[in-house]
């Protein structure tokens, strides 16, 4: 499944050495219009993002689970024209749990959940259903709810959406990497 732009937060990892296995120097240089195909900011609580943008497979090609032997990474995957969303949890190497979205086929209630989900879903997951229901009966063409579960629950889990920056105070600024020149 390709998706348009990811979110890797990782908590407990070494900035610079993940930086360093992955091949990617932080420029310092503001990305203020989202442009940069690998972007990284500081959130609080000791947690980091790297963002990507239609990936070229720096950072696609690596199996998750080894980006963080260590700490934590929870990953949000959006796919920008289809109704797709997914939510990863990873720790200490292992992949803990999956959300995902895919309303390609039109089914707007579709939600697949694997492995051990934070306790922030359940709710989540009844509110949008609630939600589904009430737009169906104003427009059964409307929006995706479960599309947003994914995200609220990277958001319960992080601190972070992606889409609502401002909503965390300093509000993250996200700088350009770049990969490093080999000679």
């Amino acid at each position: 499944m390709n998706f348009d732009t990811s979110y890797y937060k990782f908590h407990g990892v070494d900035r610079a050495e993940l930086l360093d296995a992955l091949g990617l120097c932080d420029t310092g240089e503001p990305d203020t219009l989202d442009e940069a195909p690998y972007a990284i900011a500081d959130l609080p609580h000791g947690w980091f993002v790297i963002r990507t943008n239609n990936d070229s497979g720096l950072i696609a090609n690596y199996d998750r689970r080894t980006l963080c032997r260590e700490g934590r990474l929870v990953t949000c995957d959006i796919g920008m024209v289809d109704p797709l969303s997914q939510a990863a949890g990873y720790e200490a190497g292992e992949e803990r749990w999956v959300v995902l979205h895919d309303g390609r086929d039109g089914d707007r209630l579709a939600l697949d959940v694997r492995g051990d989900a934070p306790d922030a879903l359940a709710p989540l997951r009844k509110r949008a259903f609630a939600a589904a229901l009430r737009e169906v009966e104003v427009d059964p063409r409307g929006p995706d709810s479960m599309l947003d579960v994914p995200l609220e629950l990277i958001k319960a889990e992080t601190g972070f959406r992606h889409d609502r920056p401002q909503d965390i105070h300093p509000v993250p600024v996200f700088t350009w990497l770049r990969p490093v020149e080999t000679k």
